[in-house]
């Protein structure tokens, strides 16, 4: 036994050893302070993706948390909001409707049943027709098409008609995520984003210093996407300076925003659009386009703003449905009626009665 014990490895080596028990303890200390201090993670329904940049996981029940409120979420087979978790046939075998749109799609701070897609789901099964929901917080023009593409080529999910939800804060995101190309063949940035995501909720050390970089660059608006998407997703969101982020309210509302980044914004969105359509085209999928206006453009009355005019010409030349849902909240009614009845208390998101509105406002349009 003495002469086991002499030539141990960590008797030879006192200083490595030492180097080693400390390390563990410090891994240790720091996974037992994760446990304890570690907020709950609200966000842990959303992941990366490598073909278009993030997405929900599949067969989730969980909470997710918007202002005050915790409420629930479903995802199904394929991660999409829903209300329940259950499988979705890739084969359609009834009429399908594909809804996919940013945060005002998904539903945030709502539950599925109270959202617009799950209003008009429970309406429309009697007329035989189904709506599957692939909307998902901060996508943009960029993300409508990538993901459309992986469902229709990769997944095999069939649709009969897509509804693509365009939000004011589209255009500057297609800057944002410029750059971003799927990367399925790249396993070490894969990895090194589940292992962040990892440490994210798990290491307090890793937290704490995460928190740290991204509250040295966060403004108010920049802390909305954090509540939304997770610090650990926010890799191009928070990196953006504070002048482009408010940029977000007013590119369609003040010409000297739009000249720096608004039209940089629509030339983008308009490329994935047109590819886009060319991929409807391509499996015989009809596409409408819908437009609605954030609580800052119903105060202003800037009912005929760029983003309607754009559209409406980007339409009407390549002959697609447009849904204008500006009317709708801009009106001869007061404008701070409309806010306070239609969407959350100091947001920009809609209320109940403001899904409300929506479905009732698109049933029409799905039934002519």
């Amino acid at each position: 036994m003495k002469s086991i014990s002499k030539n141990s490895w960590f008797v030879r080596n006192p200083n490595k050893t030492y180097f080693i028990l400390v390390l563990l303890s410090v891994i240790f200390i720091d996974w037992i302070s994760g446990m304890i201090f570690i907020p709950q993670d609200y966000n842990s329904f959303r992941c990366p993706h490598y073909y278009y940049h993030h997405d929900l996981l599949p067969n989730q029940k969980t909470l997710n948390i918007w202002g005050d409120r915790v409420y629930e979420i479903y995802t199904n087979s394929l991660g999409f909001k829903d209300k329940e978790i259950r499988n979705i046939p890739l084969k359609k075998n009834k009429k399908r409707l594909l809804f996919i749109g940013d945060s005002y799609t998904e539903g945030i701070g709502m539950t599925y049943n109270e959202s617009f897609i799950g209003l008009l789901n429970n309406k429309l099964n009697k007329n035989n027709i189904e709506i599957l929901n692939a909307g998902v917080v901060s996508y943009s023009p960029k993300f409508y098409y990538l993901k459309t593409k992986y469902l229709i080529e990769r997944t095999g999910l069939e649709f009969d008609e897509l509804y693509v939800f365009i939000d004011n804060s589209d255009i500057l995101n297609e800057i944002t995520y410029e750059n971003f190309t799927p990367y399925e063949n790249k396993y070490f940035k894969r990895a090194i984003i589940n292992i962040k995501r990892f440490l994210f909720k798990h290491s307090y050390i890793y937290y704490s210093i995460a928190n740290l970089i991204l509250n040295s660059k966060r403004d108010p608006i920049t802390e909305g996407w954090n509540r939304v998407m997770g610090n650990a997703l926010l890799d191009e969101m928070s990196l953006e300076n504070p002048d482009f982020i408010s940029s977000i309210l007013t590119w369609s509302l003040n010409k000297q925003v739009f000249e720096k980044w608004g039209k940089k914004g629509l030339l983008l969105a308009e490329k994935n659009m047109l590819n886009l359509i060319d991929l409807c085209k391509e499996n015989n999928i009809k596409i409408n386009i819908v437009i609605y206006p954030w609580p800052i453009i119903i105060y202003h009355k800037d009912l005929e703003n760029i983003q309607v005019s754009f559209w409406r010409e980007f339409c009407e030349k390549n002959k697609i449905t447009l849904i204008n849902l500006y009317p709708d909240f801009i009106n001869n009614t007061e404008s701070k009626i409309i806010i306070n009845k239609y969407f959350i208390i100091n947001d920009v998101h809609w209320n109940k009665e403001g899904h409300k509105l929506i479905a009732d406002k698109l049933m029409k349009y799905i039934l002519m």
